[in-house]
């Protein structure tokens, strides 16, 4: 089976089009979304009704909480944006979004690791690093996943041509 994995969106509805466009050249059986869909000052309201329209497995990442947490206090600037820009059925349908989901048996969606959604799973934050980041170790993931149990056991990373696996974003990205 062929998953396309969609992440960061950000409410970037023209990226999102692009990136739905490009899947279905593709030929993928399966399009997962692995959170982070609408913060963002751009297109929120918009990528919401996309997304809810498309229907595809979806979880929520760490800015699905901080834009719904906007309603008791003010967040951070993107938050906010989208927080004010979206309506009351779309933060609904965000707030009723999980942080995993296992859309076929063996496959495990979260967003960065399957203990925080604000961790990196294939990356470690390096200092010694000119970019501040290099590829995490076997050991490192395997550490990151110990634990999870079902479908991870036997998580192989493979990382594509270009992408890194866990998010499909272009190689240089801030992959989870």
């Amino acid at each position: 089976m062929r998953i396309a994995i969609v992440s960061d969106i950000h409410g970037n509805l023209p990226a999102l089009e692009a990136v739905l466009a490009d899947i279905a050249g593709r030929g993928a059986d399966l399009t997962v979304n692995c959170g982070d869909l609408l913060s963002g000052p751009l297109w929120p309201r918009e990528t919401a009704e996309r997304l809810m329209a498309l229907n595809l497995p979806t979880i929520a990442g760490n800015h699905e909480r901080q834009l719904l947490a906007c309603a008791r206090r003010p967040g951070g600037a993107s938050d906010q944006y989208a927080f004010e820009h979206t309506t009351a059925a779309q933060r609904e349908w965000l707030a009723a979004l999980t942080g995993r989901l296992e859309p076929v048996p063996g496959v495990l969606m979260v967003h960065g690791r399957p203990d925080s959604d604000l961790e990196y799973l294939l990356d470690t934050v390096d200092a010694a690093e000119p970019s501040g980041v290099r590829a995490a170790t076997p050991g490192e993931v395997g550490e990151r996943v110990r634990g999870v149990g079902g479908g991870t056991r036997g998580l192989r990373p493979q990382p594509s041509s270009g992408c890194d696996a866990a998010s499909r974003r272009p190689a240089g990205g801030q992959p989870r």
